[in-house]
């Protein structure tokens, strides 16, 4: 190990480049809608939105267990110090792309048939339905090789590729508004094949190992068990306000987007790119291991911090503008609400990366199940006592309670965690290990 330590000025340089990347990745899935309805017309984009809403219900399901699953598992393998081969490489993607078929099947083909009786033409759907699962698919396997590089602190390079995934749809509405909505589809599987292709070139340039080391995957069931039943929070409040005055649905999804939106910038310029790090603390030494996550952590936090009461501000202050549409004011209020449990939002996303890395996935199921039910009866008290406004109050409720069991569990888990794939240690080997040493981070920050 390197006892050299990057310096502040360098993380933060890195950390304002990464976030930058983030905003502009993220800026073309937010543009889609518009840009589609706008030249294609309302019927025809909501036929296609509809459709992809069945793989990006699977890409949340699939793809980010199978992310999560990749940078845990190989970052502790680069930790012990063999990065796995190709032969390894190849066995996992394997059982990664027979996982997501399997998911495809279990998951996409039941929600497919559910949208498809609503439409006029069902068959169409449904065809147009199984274009976009190939992306999920496709989808899938990229994430192992999304994962690989993350582990290794190639941060800035999977997250800039996710935007090939609405760039080139969005290339084709704009050339040709008139196409097949077929077309559109299939750009999204071109899109995410080409993503696949550069993050498999790209792992065949990182370091490798010629020792055999398998790559666990059974805890993907439970991973995306996990994601699935969190999918019923949005769900409960949306049946919620379908019950409110007109209005309420659109303020809702607003405050949803904006909250969404800002923390998904955070995650991935912030979060993200210490994840490789984590990863590896079964092979760090428990004091300069506690130190690394204390400081990540708490920096973390403070951005959080900061970006919710920036956020929960400008969301007032817009709401005074009464030049704005009635559901848009409403929206704007929902979002300040929300925006004030970024924190919260932070620790739960944390937390079920650690329960990750500990190999505990089984307890993100019932993390996931209790807190649905809490959502539900939150929602329901709430909307009874305050009316539609209840919703984002019971939402920010159920994410502190949620923050506290997490950092209660993963408080109690680390001491396991960090150094778990160490051999017991002499006392003057441990003496001398107490400064902070982070090995692999330079690295890291550079990419």
């Amino acid at each position: 190990m390197s006892a050299a330590t990057p310096t502040p000025k360098v993380r933060s340089r890195s950390d304002v480049l990464t976030t930058g990347v983030a905003a502009l990745v993220l800026f073309p899935g937010f543009a889609f809608s518009f840009v589609l309805s706008w030249l294609v017309g309302t019927s025809r984009s909501d036929e296609l939105l509809l459709a992809a809403s069945v793989s990006l219900t699977l890409t949340n399901v699939v793809g980010n267990a199978i992310e999560a699953n990749s940078v845990a598992e190989m970052g502790r393998l680069i930790g012990r110090g063999t990065p796995p081969g190709r032969q390894v490489l190849r066995s996992y993607s394997r059982r990664i792309f027979l996982f997501a078929l399997a998911t495809c099947v279990a998951v996409g083909l039941p929600l497919t048939i559910v949208y498809a009786f609503r439409r006029t033409d069902p068959y169409q759907f449904a065809a147009l339905a199984g274009v976009m699962l190939l992306m999920a698919l496709v989808g899938g396997v990229s994430s192992a090789f999304s994962g690989l590089n993350i582990a290794h602190g190639r941060v800035a390079l999977p997250i800039s590729l996710q935007s090939l995934r609405t760039v080139v749809p969005i290339v084709l509405v704009l050339a040709w508004p008139t196409a097949p909505l077929y077309v559109y589809a299939a750009g999204f599987v071109l899109g995410e094949l080409v993503r696949l292709t550069i993050l498999y070139r790209t792992s065949r340039r990182l370091p490798s190992s010629d020792e055999a080391s398998t790559i666990p995957t059974r805890g993907l069931v439970w991973q995306s068990a996990s994601a699935l039943t969190a999918q019923s929070g949005p769900v409960t409040d949306r049946i919620f306000l379908a019950r409110s005055p007109v209005g309420s649905l659109s303020s809702y999804e607003m405050a949803d987007k904006l909250f969404f939106a800002a923390s998904q910038v955070v995650n991935l310029g912030l979060v993200v790119r210490r994840l490789s790090r984590w990863a590896r603390l079964p092979s760090y030494e428990p004091a300069a291991g506690r130190a690394m996550f204390r400081k990540d952590f708490g920096i973390l936090l403070a951005v959080n911090v900061a970006v919710g009461l920036v956020g929960s501000g400008v969301c007032l202050l817009a709401s005074t503008f009464d030049f704005l549409p009635s559901p848009w004011l409403q929206g704007l209020r929902w979002g300040a609400i929300l925006f004030l449990s970024m924190p919260f939002s932070l620790c739960i996303s944390c937390g079920g990366r650690m329960l990750i890395i500990a190999r505990r996935q089984r307890l993100l199921v019932w993390f996931a199940a209790t807190f649905a039910v809490l959502n539900a009866l939150a929602d329901w008290l709430f909307f009874v006592l305050f009316g539609p406004i209840g919703i984002p109050i019971a939402t920010a409720l159920v994410r502190l309670i949620s923050a506290i069991l997490y950092l209660i569990v993963v408080t109690r888990l680390l001491p396991q965690i960090i150094g778990s794939d160490l051999p017991p240690a002499d006392k003057e080997e441990t003496e001398a290990a107490t400064a902070y040493v982070d090995a692999e981070s330079i690295s890291g920050d550079r990419a």
